[in-house]
């Protein structure tokens, strides 16, 4: 099966890119690696018209029904004016024709700008160049392999309940899935490429940000009106997460010093971040779900339909990739 491989984003590692390009081979894949994916330009693999003009050559390809992003890190965000200017003057890629991104965290704003300017299927799942692309869980890369190739799949966190932060909603929720990495979203306030989550679920997940931070982007998203009539929010990992630890003097003579305040675990910090929320604007607030930058990896396909029970248990519905499985091979 042909796939695509792109960098929309940061440089990227030759020696964990060439593993992963291994790993997706051994399993039957048949990656195309744009040679934009190895250029430098300033921080990112190549200018910003070289990122977005590999983006839109291979989804013009009509060998190429998957794209799948080498990396995150930054700088996807800079593509969208391009890939909108693209479109506009030489038409929505290949026709029309229904095709799958696949990565996560900055590849976020390119998941929302496939799927509503291109009508395109996504799919928040690892990328090539993760130094442990090729050692993630059997269950979880069975089930991204599966979702690749248009077949439906075993998704892990189908097994386990989210803990609702809020009351469970008083019926089961079906809607459509949107979302991904928090800051990534909370960047597309105000731009063109994002509106509010009006009948939808939410989903958000993070790294390496502080609880200050977190909370800073929830109240812009709040204040933006994405959550706007959101059905409901889910949260997934939240990797290396924490919060600050500041000091001030504890003794004006001696200099030593101490905690300005309680520095909070996880659990205290999101009571005080996410339920506030909740009860300002009656979205409720699901947390657990197994998706993110780890400990756990899952595919989570966006744009689809899902059922949230009051349990707590979400499942795939109904994914138009799934729909395109007697096409693929």
């Amino acid at each position: 099966m042909h796939i695509a491989i792109f960098a929309a984003s940061s440089i990227v590692p030759p020696i964990e890119f060439d593993a992963g390009v291994a790993h997706l081979r051994a399993n039957g894949f048949d990656p195309i690696v744009h040679e934009q994916v190895s250029k430098h330009h300033f921080m990112f693999p190549g200018s910003d018209e070289e990122r977005a003009g590999a983006i839109y050559e291979l989804a013009n390809d009509p060998r190429v029904r998957v794209l799948w992003a080498a990396r995150g890190g930054y700088g996807a965000g800079r593509l969208l004016p391009i890939l909108e200017r693209l479109t506009r003057e030489r038409g929505v890629p290949q026709g029309g024709a229904k095709k799958l991104l696949v990565g996560y965290s900055d590849v976020t704003v390119l998941h929302q700008f496939a799927r509503t300017r291109w009508n395109w299927s996504t799919l928040h799942a690892p990328m090539p160049a993760a130094s442990n692309f090729a050692k993630l869980d059997p269950a979880e890369w069975s089930a991204i392999t599966d979702f690749v190739r248009a077949k439906p799949a075993a998704a892990p966190w189908e097994r386990t309940a989210l803990t609702w932060m809020t009351a469970p909603p008083k019926h089961s929720i079906r809607a459509e899935l949107i979302g991904g990495n928090l800051s990534l979203w909370a960047a597309l306030a105000g731009t063109p490429w994002i509106e509010p989550a009006r009948g939808k679920l939410l989903f958000l997940e993070d790294v390496d940000e502080a609880y200050y931070r977190i909370d800073r982007m929830m109240v812009q998203i709040e204040q933006s009106g994405l959550l706007d009539g959101a059905a409901a929010i889910v949260l997934g990992d939240f990797t290396n997460c924490h919060d600050e630890n500041n000091q001030c003097l504890a003794n004006a003579t001696s200099g030593e010093k101490k905690p300005l305040r309680k520095v909070f675990e996880q659990a205290e910090a999101f009571e005080h971040i996410f339920q506030p929320i909740a009860q300002r604007t009656g979205i409720p607030i699901a947390q657990g779900l197994g998706v993110g930058h780890g400990p756990r990896y899952a595919p989570l396909p966006l744009g689809a339909n899902y059922e949230l029970t009051t349990e707590g248990k979400l499942k795939l519905v109904e994914w138009d990739w799934l729909k395109l499985e007697s096409r693929m091979t």
